[in-house]
């Protein structure tokens, strides 16, 4: 079956929208960005747009392009590294990347905010692997 390429790029623009987000908020002074709660609640929010377009547009590749059904984000991540298409690296990043958004959606009391806004300042570059690697077979 044919990737639908529209709908891979529409969800790379919710990702850089999200990611230009991110950067712009945690690139204030970590002072100025503790002062309103409303600052952390926008980074959360943007980092799960940015997740579940990535989960997104996995789903399409694994069913579109490898006629793979999976029930899971995680499992759609397996099932792409076993193909060729992600690294052992990426692919782990990549399920790291899920466990945090279920955390986010699921069990957000036990995240440490902290530990968010180091995230957001230092590892958003997974977002941009993904891409790359699905620009690949575009």
């Amino acid at each position: 079956m044919k990737l639908d390429k529209q709908k891979i790029k529409k969800r790379f623009s919710e990702i850089n929208e999200s990611l230009a987000e991110i950067s712009r908020l945690t690139g204030i002074k970590e002072k100025e960005f503790w002062k309103k709660k409303e600052n952390l609640a926008a980074v959360k929010y943007y980092l799960l747009l940015a997740i579940e377009a990535v989960g997104s547009v996995c789903v399409h590749i694994a069913a579109k392009k490898y006629s793979k059904g999976v029930s899971t984000f995680g499992e759609c991540f397996n099932e792409l590294e076993k193909a060729g298409l992600f690294s052992k690296d990426l692919a782990l990043s990549l399920r790291r990347m899920v466990k945090f958004r279920n955390k986010l959606i699921h069990q957000y009391w036990e995240i440490d905010n902290k530990k968010i806004f180091q995230y957001c300042r230092k590892n958003l570059d997974d977002f941009n692997r993904f891409m790359k690697k699905v620009n690949e077979i575009l």
